[in-house]
């Protein structure tokens, strides 16, 4: 097979699919035994009051106390008791318990199904202007589930929502402007609601506009084949192929757009960018920036578009297009695109190896685990860890990680852990272990030692994480100098995107050391918006420049962090309870240091 025929099998094009599933908000954890024994008069006494207060009649303080016992927070999770309080408060008119009653009647979550029970709860609150209610309405209607379906009733209550600012309205009524489904085909009304819901960080807005912009050539004959076989994301990403009416192509736009949705972690635009720079349609050809976002689409998962990033990548390593030319990594690529694609099966049986590299691809594609960049056996970043006098493991570092999970998921830096034999925690036995490692976006996940612990609270919207916003960082820098209790750096985000204008990274002024990588950036109520990454060089800065930076610092941002964290299930806690509020630095520190410890490197 040609270079540009093996591109064209391995091209994939973006999948224009709705994203039409009510979201509902994380659920919250209990505190750490020792702190429950501590805050418990405290909580008793709120529990009291807030029962006493719902008992009057008090409509908050029902929903309130509803809340609680869906999740069983402060109180022995109750579904019955759920709906008897969010039904008086709902009585009342108050939206939240409204769409709580609906989402639960809808799940089968805490009780039985009841669709008429739970559109007419959704009804209620969407008649009152509550603009979640009236997207989840519009998604109602326009799926059919619960109701008949009705593109016209949907398009109505998506209108509604769209003018409060509900991002997800704002998208679903921009594709449906732009499809003429629903609505009469606008291209122009489309990219007007799609920028206001992208403009929110809302990534399937980015993903479409960067489509509607993108200059495009012929469709792949892949893609055809499997749309011709009846596979319903081939076909549906075909349908969206030509260009649209009305739109310029503009290749810069595409690109910026595309970039955004990438930087959450979103597989169809990498795949987009990485084909875009590759055949250099509308921008000048880059094989470099190609291999890295077929690189960070690769390593996503197993779905359609990954396998595809594989194959393509495969491709690369295969003729030296962009990266150097290897055969085993070119073999172990396409060994595990081969899974779903003949034709990758073909082009990796074209490659000829010896019995050793065979076999050392195959161990290579069996081994390898989703958020891993594959690396020969020998390569310095992945025997930097082996000792070369056979003798004992010696600690050669340390960095910072957070927990992030009950069940002991915990983040630090890739290249905190990249060349390490063996992770141990400070002050423990047991040895920590690798779960993942994502070299692109510097990101590791760990499983900690021991039983669960104290946990990070992720921030729930991360994408409006803003210049100038206050951040706190806490972390081990120079552990063997510095205080064995951590330290607590306040700052500002000074930039919202990182070195060469990496939308990856945010900018922070926090001072950073050796040691911090891996630390967790905190806004002021102690939820997590990113992670410590790197610092510029002060020598090679004084090269270039003949000054010195002053505290130039970059973390890994929370879009990627959670993106990551998604990828690979992990089950973290993101804030924004009622409860939540902003607290003193002194409050910080005692909170991060609950959940935060120090890793090291031995080898």
């Amino acid at each position: 097979m040609s270079l540009g025929n093996a591109y064209n099998a391995a091209a994939a094009r973006l999948l224009f699919t709705l994203i039409l599933s009510a979201i509902v908000g994380a659920c919250g954890e209990g505190p750490s035994p020792s702190s429950k024994q501590k805050d418990a008069p405290s909580a008793e006494m709120r529990l009291s009051q807030l029962q006493k207060q719902a008992d009057s009649g008090d409509a908050d303080a029902q929903r309130n106390l509803g809340a609680m016992y869906a999740k069983g927070e402060g109180v022995p999770k109750d579904a019955s008791k759920a709906v008897e309080w969010y039904e008086k408060t709902a009585a009342q008119g108050n939206t939240d318990a409204q769409i709580a009653l609906g989402l639960m009647y809808r799940e089968d979550t805490y009780v039985p199904k009841d669709y008429a029970n739970a559109v007419e709860w959704f009804q209620k609150a969407a008649e009152r202007g509550n603009a979640e209610a009236q997207t989840t309405l519009g998604i109602v209607y326009l799926r059919g589930q619960l109701v008949p379906e009705d593109l016209a009733k949907g398009a109505e209550w998506f209108q509604k929502a769209a003018a409060q600012g509900d991002s997800r309205a704002q998208q679903v009524l921009g594709h449906m402007y732009r499809l003429g489904k629903g609505l009469p085909k606008d291209a122009p009304k489309a990219v007007e609601w799609l920028q206001k819901a992208a403009a929110q960080g809302n990534v399937d807005a980015q993903r479409i506009l960067g489509s509607m912009y993108e200059v495009r050539d012929s469709a792949p004959k892949e893609l055809e084949k499997l749309a011709a076989k009846g596979n319903k994301t081939a076909q549906q990403v075909l349908a969206g192929y030509q260009e649209d009416e009305g739109v310029p192509t503009d290749s810069a736009k595409a690109v910026e757009w595309y970039e955004k949705a990438a930087a959450q972690g979103d597989v169809l635009s990498q795949t987009s960018l990485a084909s875009i720079y590759r055949d250099g349609r509308g921008v000048p050809k880059n094989a470099a920036k190609a291999a890295e976002w077929y690189q960070k689409a690769a390593a996503q998962s197993d779905s359609f578009f990954s396998r595809s990033a594989q194959y393509s990548l495969g491709i690369m390593y295969k003729y030296g297009d962009g990266v150097p030319k290897d055969s085993v990594l070119a073999y172990a690529w396409l060994n595990l695109a081969a899974l779903e694609d003949r034709d990758a099966a073909k082009s990796r049986d074209s490659i000829v190896l010896s019995s050793a590299q065979r076999a050392e691809a195959e161990r290579l594609s069996s081994n390898w685990k989703p958020g891993q960049v594959m690396r020969r056996e020998g390569d310095s970043a992945s025997s930097a860890g082996s000792t070369a006098s056979g003798g004992a493991l010696a600690k050669k570092g340390t960095g910072t990680v957070f927990v992030v999970s009950t069940k002991g998921h915990a983040v630090t830096n890739h290249h905190v852990v990249a060349s390490c034999m063996e992770l141990r925690e400070q002050g423990r036995g047991e040895l920590v272990q690798v779960i993942t490692r994502d070299e692109v976006s510097d990101l590791a996940l760990l499983k900690m030692p021991g039983e669960a612990r104290a946990m990070a609270e992720l921030a729930p919207d991360t994408a409006s994480l803003r210049q100038g916003h206050d951040i706190v960082v806490f972390g081990f820098p120079l552990d063997s100098v510095l205080s064995s209790g951590g330290n607590l750096t306040p700052g500002v985000v000074s930039a919202i995107t990182g070195l060469g204008n990496n939308s990856n990274q945010i900018q922070i002024t926090a001072p950073i050391q050796p040691g911090s990588s891996g630390s967790p950036v905190m806004n002021k109520k102690g939820q997590v918006v990113g992670v410590v990454s790197m610092k510029l060089s002060d020598s090679a800065m004084a090269k270039a420049t003949g000054t010195l930076p002053q505290n130039v610092n970059f973390a890994i941002g929370g879009q990627t962090m959670k993106a990551f964290l998604d990828a690979h299930k992990v089950p973290y806690k993101t804030g924004g309870s009622m409860f939540a509020w902003e607290k003193s630095l002194a409050d910080l520190g005692d909170e991060a240091r609950k959940w935060t410890t120090v890793v090291e490197c031995w080898k």
